[in-house]
C-alpha cells in the first residue's frame, strides 16, 4: 500500500509541471462564507485569498492557469517553472524575499541593512533563488498568513488546515484542461450557482470581469504574454463548462454511468470529487509518471 505521507519532493518534478493543488479547513468554521453555527459571516476572505493566490504568482515562478476559493477550501491549477530563477539577478531574488518577509518595523535604513546582508551571502541567496521555485514555498506563504488570521478572528489557536496540502501532477494537455474545468465548477457542483459564468472568486469570473478576449487562446491569470498549453478560446472553454455540466446532470438524472461514457474526458481526465489521484494523463504517461517516482502504480480516474 502507498504511505499516506509521500514525500513532497517525490511528487513535484524539479523541472516544474502543471500541478492541482488543493487545501481544506480543519475545523468547523469556514473559510468563506456563513458558518452555520454561529452565523458569522467570512466573506472578507474570499477577495483576500483570491488577491494573495495572484500576487504571489508574481513573486514565485508560477502562473495560474485556473482556481478557485469555496467555504472551507480552495483549489488552483498552476504552472511551476523553477528555472526561471536562473534568469533573475540577485537582487531581484533579495527584493522579492523582501516583500514576502516585511517586518512591522521596518525602515528604509534597517531594510538596506537587511538587503545588504543577504546579498552578501552567497549560500543564502542559493537558498532564496531555491525557494522562489519552489511549490511547496508557494504554499506555505498562501496558507500560514490565512490561519493565523482566521486563527484571531475566531478567536482560538490551533491547526487550522487539514494536514499538507494536496498536489496532483496534471501530465498532458487534457490533464490540464480538465483540471481547469473541474475547479471552475466547483461552485455549480456545490449549488452555489447553476452556470459557471455566474459564479465568484473562480479563474473564470476573473477572466470575464477583467473583459479577458473571448475569441483569442486563453492565457495565465494575469499573464498575457503567458499562453495555456491548450488550444481553446475563453468563449470555447465555457462552452466546453456548460457541456461538462449539463453531460454530469443528464447521467445523475437518467441512471447513466460514467464508467460506460464512450468519451475519454470523463473515464480518464476528468478528476472526481472525493478521490484524489496524485498524477493525471494518458496511461503511457501515468505508467511513466510512476517509474519516475519509484511506484509500481499509480491510482487513476478510470480506475
Amino acid at each position: 500500500m502507498t504511505p499516506m505521507t509521500y514525500p513532497r519532493s517525490h511528487l513535484v518534478d524539479p523541472d516544474g509541471g502543471v500541478y492541482h493543488v488543493c487545501s481544506r479547513c480543519v475545523r468547523r468554521a469556514f473559510l468563506c462564507g456563513t458558518d452555520k453555527h454561529t452565523g458569522y459571516n467570512f466573506d472578507h476572505r474570499r477577495d483576500w485569498i483570491e488577491e494573495r493566490i495572484l500576487w504571489l504568482a508574481s513573486i514565485f515562478t508560477v502562473d495560474i492557469f485556473g482556481y478557485a476559493v469555496m467555504s472551507n477550501h480552495y483549489h488552483i491549477i498552476l504552472s511551476l517553472r523553477p528555472d526561471a530563477t536562473k534568469e533573475w539577478t540577485d537582487e531581484m531574488i533579495v527584493d522579492k524575499w523582501l516583500m514576502l518577509n516585511k517586518r512591522k518595523r521596518d525602515n528604509e535604513i534597517s531594510r538596506q541593512a537587511r538587503r545588504l546582508a543577504i546579498l552578501e551571502d552567497e549560500i543564502r541567496l542559493s537558498q532564496l533563488r531555491e525557494r522562489l521555485g519552489s511549490l511547496s514555498w508557494f504554499m506555505r506563504y498562501l496558507n500560514e498568513p490565512l490561519a493565523r488570521l482566521a486563527n484571531v478572528e475566531d478567536n482560538c489557536k490551533g491547526r487550522f488546515w487539514e494536514g499538507r496540502f494536496k498536489s496532483q501532477r496534471l501530465l498532458d494537455e487534457q490533464a490540464i484542461l480538465a483540471g481547469m474545468v473541474y475547479v471552475d465548477l466547483n461552485p455549480v457542483r456545490a449549488g452555489l450557482v447553476d452556470k459557471a459564468n455566474k459564479a465568484t472568486n473562480t479563474s473564470l469570473a476573473h477572466r470575464i470581469e477583467n473583459k479577458v478576449p473571448a475569441l483569442e487562446p486563453m492565457t495565465a491569470i494575469g499573464r498575457p504574454e503567458i499562453k495555456l498549453p491548450i488550444s481553446l478560446t475563453l468563449d470555447e472553454y465555457q462552452q466546453l463548462c456548460s457541456w461538462t455540466i449539463e453531460t454530469q446532470q443528464a447521467a445523475r438524472f437518467t441512471g447513466y454511468s460514467k464508467a460506460k461514457a464512450r468519451d475519454i474526458w470523463f473515464r480518464q481526465y476528468y478528476p472526481r470529487p472525493g478521490c484524489w489521484q496524485r498524477a493525471i494523463g494518458s496511461v503511457q504517461l501515468i505508467k511513466d509518471y510512476a517509474k519516475e517516482i519509484g511506484q509500481c502504480w499509480i491510482k487513476t480516474v478510470s480506475a
